[in-house]
């Protein structure tokens, strides 16, 4: 038996993964610190992957432990030897150096700023040093320099990573520092790999800073664990492979655009062409408050835009769904951020003359409404979109021309 060891393992993509590397005996184990000694003595046990906060203890219970993992000063990986005694290594050297060789972000002679200091940043603060970084500076909650004094690395900092929790799941897009102010920079990588684009990364994005997040790190670290589980090699396209194969399934497809252009009929086409479930922003507001006109009329815009929001929010957070949004989600900057941190988001266009205003409360009034209205959102749809789509064609058509675009660049 295999598995995961951690002390709260709610969220994780670990048995999916090895499941797909070929290890059919994967389960997960969530433990208390006075439960290990009689958990490591399991006689069951093959091989464990170890997560927070137990890399320092299952140290302690192994009797061998790999170069690497001594360097780093802890294990993330366990495998049972002939004698029955453990042997220890980190895996997530490998996740890392594989991250950096992904994304072509180079670390030598580069100033380099990590943030946090666990067991994660150890390795890779260890890397870094191999790598021949120039510097190598964590920013730490408990100890100088803290997260009080960035603002001295403003002129020098050229590569930053990420190695707190800090805006994962479900606290995204939350960011624990911002990169505007940084000269220098040149990369930013993120550890957290769910939301696929954190806070961090999403500005990141917005600069145009080559960033990547934490999935690389997750699949080559569970790929080299496998391989010593298993006592096998992989072909190396197997990390391209599942990653593909992570992307496809969990990006989101997201919808904006004008009242009466599209969205939802071209979102139930998607459905039925990929299988995924259609979110209908509009269909959940109804759910709650009936009519959305009505509660407009009633109630004003901006109570209605907030409880979009708050829906858009919830949605955001969950992954291989198609989302079909309001016209006027681009209107609430927030809503990008959640939207985009899980999804590609497509602007379904269709000419003024065509689009349909029966019983949109805020997009009635003919033709110069229309205008107005679209003079006003264009910059935000513009803002929000990866790719604008013409509403030409039949449903189908362009369900069809929005997974093209979506299976090419799934990154």
């Amino acid at each position: 038996m295999f598995g995961l060891l951690g002390r709260t393992l709610g969220h994780t993509y670990s048995p999916m993964i090895h499941q797909a590397l070929g290890n059919t005996s994967y389960d997960i184990f969530e433990m208390e610190p006075d439960q290990l000694q009689d958990f490591f003595n399991r006689s069951d046990l093959q091989g464990l992957n170890i997560t927070i906060p137990y890399k320092i203890n299952a140290m302690q219970a192994c009797h061998h432990i790999s170069d690497i993992a001594e360097a780093i000063g802890c294990v993330n990986t366990m495998v049972r030897q002939a004698d029955g005694s453990w042997y220890g290594t980190n895996t997530d050297y490998d996740g890392f150096l594989a991250t950096l060789s992904w994304s072509n972000i180079a670390v030598n002679e580069k100033h380099c700023l990590i943030l946090g200091d666990g067991a994660s940043s150890n390795t890779v603060h260890v890397a870094l040093e191999r790598l021949g970084a120039a510097s190598i500076t964590h920013i730490s909650r408990h100890q100088f320099p803290k997260y009080e004094h960035i603002a001295q690395f403003y002129e020098r900092a050229q590569i930053i990573i990420n190695c707190t929790p800090v805006g994962m799941y479900p606290h995204c897009p939350n960011q624990s520092i911002q990169l505007a102010p940084f000269k220098r920079l040149e990369g930013v990588i993120d550890l957290v790999y769910n939301p696929h684009r954190t806070g961090i990364l999403l500005e990141a994005e917005s600069l145009g800073i080559p960033h990547v997040n934490g999935l690389v790190f997750l699949l080559a670290q569970a790929i080299a664990a496998s391989a010593l589980f298993l006592q096998r090699t992989y072909d190396e396209s197997i990390l391209s492979d599942l990653y593909k194969q992570f992307r496809r399934d969990q990006e989101n497809i997201v919808l904006i655009g004008m009242p009466g252009s599209g969205k939802s009929t071209i979102g139930e086409a998607l459905a039925t062409l990929t299988g995924r479930t259609l979110v209908d922003i509009d269909h959940r507001i109804t759910e709650e408050v009936g009519s959305i006109s009505d509660y407009i009329l009633t109630y004003g815009e901006p109570v209605f835009r907030a409880i979009e929001s708050e829906i858009i929010a919830d949605v955001g957070k969950q992954t291989g769904l198609i989302i079909s949004t309001g016209g006027g989600a681009v209107t609430i900057p927030e809503n990008f951020a959640h939207l985009r941190q899980n999804g590609r988001i497509y602007e379904i266009y269709r000419p003024l003359e065509e689009l349909d205003t029966t019983g949109r409360v805020l997009s009635s009034g003919g033709i110069e409404r229309l205008q107005q209205l679209y003079t006003e959102r264009a910059p935000l749809y513009a803002n929000f979109r990866q790719v604008q789509v013409e509403n030409a064609g039949t449903p189908e058509s362009v369900a069809q021309r929005i997974l093209e675009d979506f299976h090419g660049n799934l990154k």
